[in-house]
């Protein structure tokens, strides 16, 4: 008997080997900033035994106590702080959720110029309630936040100046909220890009399109907007017949679908109507429906009709013309002939075209009598003798 093969053992790579050139490298300035770390937090704690009494002073200040009594007493004595400074962030998180939930509230469910409101009205909510809570920490630390903004009204010009787009991207999307340019929920066309409206802030403005994908757009960017969500959008269905069709016939059938169509297509909001004959094609007659509907329901309204059209020609026996090849085709060799004239005024013509003269047909010679032969006898002679004269 065949002794069965044992499955090779896969040789297991150690986490080390897994890893490439840079993950290694950053691994190793890691541990290497982590040791730096520790040794320096512990020679400050220890300074006093490490380096003596004075430069334990400089480091520790009076006293005999160690880096980590100096710790605790620093936290006990911070301890309120910390406590304030908690209460603080506490304060500021739940000044965000009050007021997220309240603008929620009241424009969740309006107009969508509403809740583009209330997008914006988050926006400012949040930054400005971290910036008023960070102030607040500062102060409880000591530090004077009124002499900070007052020395940094320089610094602040300056960066200003510096962040032209970012005050531009602001007072645009204030612009964009207050003119009603396009609101969250809107399908909008912005730079190519054709989605609906996630969310207006006051730097960017998102806008997902149908396969899920984000784009954020700097609002100062934003120069021209197509809002598809206004008004209804118009679709036109185009369909063929075959030019043996009776064309009466075929007007009649696609009219009088029309109301049949409303009924099957729920998303259409108005119509749909026969609009006529739309272009004579090479092959094809082609006939032209129009409806409206929501810009949303755009795409799903042409499926739609396309398929009822296709039902309706085929239950009425319409014939629709498609490319076709025809392989072998019959040649039928008894064809209608030319007759003598069509002949004749064919060759005529062709000699026309080409300047070709009549032929001089050839008739037969007759014999001339003893006296016409005489007469011309007569007639030649003088003509010499004239000739000599001369």
């Amino acid at each position: 008997m065949e002794k069965e093969e044992k499955p090779v053992k896969e040789k297991k790579v150690g986490w080390w080997k897994r890893k490439t050139a840079g993950q290694k490298a950053s691994f190793i300035l890691a541990i290497i900033v982590f040791l730096i770390s520790v040794g320096s937090l512990l020679t400050w704690v220890y300074s006093r035994y490490i380096f003596g009494d004075e430069i334990g002073n400089a480091f520790l200040g009076e006293g005999n106590d160690n880096g980590w009594v100096v710790i605790a007493k620093s936290t006990i004595n911070s301890s309120v702080n910390f406590i304030y400074m908690f209460v603080a962030i506490g304060i500021c998180i739940a000044v965000i959720f009050v007021a997220t939930f309240l603008i929620n509230l009241f424009t969740s469910k309006k107009s969508r110029k509403s809740q583009t409101v209330g997008s914006l009205l988050k926006s400012l909510v949040k930054y400005v309630s971290i910036i008023i809570t960070v102030g607040i920490i500062l102060t409880f630390w000591g530090l004077d936040v009124y002499g900070v903004v007052a020395g940094v009204g320089v610094l602040t010009l300056i960066i200003g100046l510096g962040c032209q787009t970012l005050i531009q991207d602001v007072i645009s999307g204030i612009f964009i909220v207050f003119d009603d340019y396009f609101a969250v929920g809107d399908i909008v066309i912005i730079d190519g890009f054709r989605g609906v409206v996630s969310e207006v802030g006051l730097k960017t403005t998102k806008v997902t399109d149908f396969g899920g994908n984000i784009k954020s757009i700097s609002n100062s960017t934003i120069t021209t907007v197509v809002n598809l969500s206004r008004l209804d959008t118009m679709i036109t269905v185009t369909i063929g017949c075959s030019y043996d069709e009776d064309i009466e016939r075929v007007e009649a059938i696609i009219a009088g679908a029309m109301e049949d169509f409303a009924k099957k297509i729920p998303n259409i909001t108005k119509g749909p109507f026969y609009k006529g004959i739309d272009s004579i094609g090479a092959s094809s007659i082609n006939f032209l429906v129009l409806c409206f509907s929501k810009e949303s329901d755009r795409f799903q309204v042409v499926r739609d009709l396309n398929k009822e059209l296709l039902l309706l020609f085929r239950e009425n026996h319409v014939v629709i013309p498609y490319n076709q090849i025809v392989v072998n085709a019959e040649y039928d060799h008894k064809r209608p002939q030319a007759s003598d004239v069509e002949l004749m005024i064919s060759q005529k013509a062709t000699n026309e075209l080409r300047g070709i003269e009549k032929p001089v047909e050839n008739k037969p010679k007759k014999n001339k009598s003893l006296v016409k032969k005489v007469k011309d006898s007569i007639k030649t002679t003088q003509e010499e003798m004239e000739k000599d004269t001369q």
